[in-house]
């Protein structure tokens, strides 16, 4: 799965260093924490390009995301966020990513966003935001634009009820909580690979009390997460496996 970029336009980057409550039982950073770390230098640098909630008095909300990394990365390594807009296709925003450990690329990620009136929650399209001006004409491809995901083969993994440890700010299931709720259904822990290309498309709210019921599958080498509640799909979640690369924790 290799990840198309368009010419960085007001490209930005910010330098984090992964903590240890970042780290799984293995000794290396869970798929979680790079979409963390991505969203974080993405909502900084809308702030930055004055297209932040406030400048337009409206939300955003991450709708797909699609992570590539060559290695597992390490506690205290010092990651550098590389973030841009990479694109308007209808109402979604295309943002690109690349992420460098000393000056050296060790991944990439697309994610695709929308904007919402903070009041009655309906899209508003980029057309109607006048800092989108300068964006509109960057077009992405079809193949870069991160597509649905389907599996015909989805067995019960797991009941996940959502908590308190998994609510944010908007009172719904975290982002970055989703991918630990998916990540279980993995089973990371019973062999020695790590996730080096994960896709996570949000289709729907999870609220305290919900009963996420997470299915899994696998087609063509692809572990496929899904959770769903009330016969709804909430989150749909495609990983590739590879081996661990030996190191010493």
């Amino acid at each position: 799965m290799q990840l198309e970029t368009l010419k960085p336009i007001d490209h930005f980057e910010k330098t984090y260093e992964i903590h240890f409550g970042q780290i799984d039982n293995r000794g290396v950073a869970r798929p979680s924490a790079v979409f963390e770390l991505a969203q974080d230098a993405a909502t900084v640098h809308a702030y930055h390009i004055g297209i932040g909630r406030e400048d337009i008095s409206a939300l955003w909300v991450l709708s797909r995301m699609k992570t590539e990394l060559a290695r597992p990365l390490l506690p205290y390594e010092k990651l550098t966020v590389q973030t841009w807009c990479a694109g308007i296709k209808g109402a979604s925003w295309l943002r690109s990513f690349r992420f460098l450990v000393e000056g050296e690329p060790v991944g990439a990620a697309i994610s695709s966003w929308v904007v919402l009136d903070q009041e009655t929650h309906r899209i508003i399209r980029p057309t109607a935001i006048a800092q989108a001006e300068k964006y509109l004409a960057l077009t992405p491809s079809a193949a870069m634009i991160p597509g649905k995901l389907a599996c015909a083969a989805l067995r019960e993994h797991h009941i996940h009820p959502v908590c308190y440890s998994d609510l944010d700010v908007n009172n719904h299931v975290n982002n970055v909580k989703i991918v630990d709720i998916l990540s279980d259904g993995l089973d990371l822990n019973l062999g020695g690979q790590f996730v080096s290309a994960l896709q996570v498309n949000y289709t729907a709210e999870s609220r305290f009390g919900d009963r996420l019921r997470v299915l899994t599958g696998e087609e063509d080498g692809v572990r496929y997460v899904f959770g769903e509640a009330d016969g709804k799909t909430r989150f749909e979640g495609a990983a590739i496996l590879s081996p661990m690369p030996e190191y010493n924790p």
